[in-house]
């Protein structure tokens, strides 16, 4: 009887060991997951909140076709039956503080790729651009900057607050007076979903336009 007693308080011990050990993983792998969402989301915000476009309005100045396209600020409503795979690109102050780099307007893009190793997780790509260009980048260079992610939604809300699935600066000719990005990684039994805001301090600057130029 004490052996079988003995044998029943191990077997007990052992599992709550594991399932001690099982929660110890889980937290850290939450701990690793948070911390990289933190990192990544802060470095959306900071590029965001530096979009830039040039100040022509009360001005002489006007761009013209060509000007007009060495700026950026597009979001792309893109999905996936019912998940949400939201891109963006956009011309930035943001530095990142590298060494080598030089303080200046780039252009940033972020968007998801399928990961090979998993259907239905992506990985976040940034992109980004720093050398004069007219048009969008076609050789940027790209950092993959977190995995595992489920969906990406980006919201953008004009100066009247209405909010748009998507914007063109060609269109616009301003920038959305906030971004709202919300991303969901996969964390095990329930996925981490975290909503980044950031107002764009630029936004209040109209863009003028050479006449049949707009749009």
């Amino acid at each position: 009887m004490a052996i079988a007693i003995a044998a029943i308080a191990l077997t007990i011990v052992n599992l709550a060991f594991f399932q001690s050990h099982r929660t110890i993983e889980a937290v850290g792998e939450q701990r690793h997951t948070y911390q990289m969402v933190r990192i990544v989301m802060d470095r959306m915000m900071k590029d965001l909140i530096c979009s830039y476009v040039p100040a022509t309005e009360g001005s002489s100045r006007t761009l013209d076709e060509e000007e007009l396209s060495l700026y950026r600020f597009t979001g792309t409503d893109e999905k996936d039956a019912d998940t949400d795979l939201d891109s963006i690109r956009f011309t930035t102050a943001a530095d990142l503080g590298l060494p080598g780099k030089t303080a200046g307007l780039c252009e940033v893009g972020y968007y998801l790729k399928e990961m090979e190793s998993s259907q239905d997780r992506y990985v976040l790509i940034r992109s980004e651009d720093p050398l004069p260009h007219y048009g969008a980048s076609e050789s940027p260079q790209e950092m993959e900057v977190a995995e595992n992610i489920i969906s990406m939604n980006i919201v953008y809300v004009d100066q009247d607050g209405n909010e748009k699935d998507e914007w063109d600066l060609n269109e616009k000719l301003a920038l959305p007076e906030q971004v709202k990005v919300t991303i969901a990684f996969d964390a095990g039994s329930q996925p981490f979903v975290f909503t980044g805001s950031a107002y764009l301090p630029l936004s209040e600057l109209k863009l003028t336009v050479s006449p049949g130029e707009e749009g």
